[in-house]
């Protein structure tokens, strides 16, 4: 009997499989038809593995070691990533920003995941959800994107629309729906105040409050037209502002501990890689016109 999942995290192809193992497609279809492995029928009806079931096999004399098996799975998943990137690449040159910050940002998150002792895989949705948290604006105008002043009330809406947007898109790549409801709600705040759902507090998926402080550090540390880059010592302190209002105060504290202070001391995230970004410029943008969503006073709100 199959098994029918809603959101797959670590399935393959079997395509991927045969390539991971070794074998052809038809040795794959073989296993499965034995029972040596678990066909996962996903909710668009397509047959899937996990890797932990092809794990399972590495142990028979005809497969890969498991030591190899991991390795080959990490270079498919590096290979995913430079696909990824590219697209990022293209984002950011659309947000009229400069490169690196989608990358910045998932820097900043893997090291709070690291500290809060993720397993792997959810180390690696966490990576990609905030390597593809503003996808969605790959839909926006560039004239929206890349306007100096402030947002009408109606591009303002548009811009509001982009974790929808990015949910959507990665909805239909089955390696990337996993990251579903981490992209959607990263722009929740903890008091309930933030958009698209007004979620408040542990009902935020933890990705997503976690991806929210990443971005948020790395606007304050960014440099736009009309915003000026803050220093790190400023930058933690307004945040610790917005400690229980707009972030979860618990992730808050173990970021300025184990990433934010030790920024140049390289806490797996460089001072040197922490460049001016996006998450300033469009978030900037919709403080002008809601001050409700906004950061304290000062700070750049996450609006776009």
């Amino acid at each position: 009997m199959k098994s029918i999942i809603s959101h797959p995290t670590d399935l393959i192809k079997t395509k991927e499989a045969a390539h991971l193992l070794g074998v052809t497609v038809q040795t794959i279809k073989n296993y499965i038809y034995s029972g040596k492995l678990k066909s996962y029928r996903t909710l668009g009806g397509h047959h899937r593995l996990s890797i932990s079931d092809l794990q399972g096999l590495a142990s028979s004399h005809s497969s890969p070691s498991r030591k190899d098996l991991l390795q080959q799975y990490d270079h498919l998943y590096r290979s995913y990533l430079d696909t990824v990137g590219t697209v990022l690449n293209a984002l950011d040159a659309r947000d009229g920003i400069a490169s690196g910050h989608s990358r910045r940002v998932a820097n900043y998150a893997c090291a709070i995941g690291k500290a809060m002792e993720f397993p792997p895989q959810s180390q690696r949705t966490l990576e990609l959800a905030a390597l593809l948290h503003d996808v969605g604006k790959i839909l926006i105008s560039e004239q929206i994107l890349g306007k100096p002043g402030k947002l009408t009330d109606q591009e303002t809406y548009i811009i509001r629309q982009h974790p929808e947007m990015g949910e959507r898109i990665v909805g239909e790549v089955e390696f990337l729906k996993g990251t579903k409801p981490f992209i959607r709600h990263h722009h929740e705040r903890f008091d309930g105040l933030g958009y698209p759902d007004c979620l408040s507090g542990e009902s935020i998926p933890l990705e997503a409050r976690i991806i929210f402080i990443a971005e948020v550090f790395d606007t304050l540390r960014s440099e736009r037209s009309y915003h000026q880059s803050r220093d790190l010592k400023e930058s933690l302190a307004e945040m610790e502002r917005g400690a229980g209002t707009q972030f979860d105060p618990h992730i808050l504290g173990i970021f300025i501990e184990n990433v934010g202070e030790k920024t140049h001391n390289d806490a797996g995230v460089p001072e040197e890689s922490v460049d001016p970004e996006n998450a300033s410029e469009t978030h900037l943008h919709e403080a002008s016109s809601n001050p409700i969503l906004s950061l304290p006073e000062s700070t750049p709100s996450l609006n776009k």
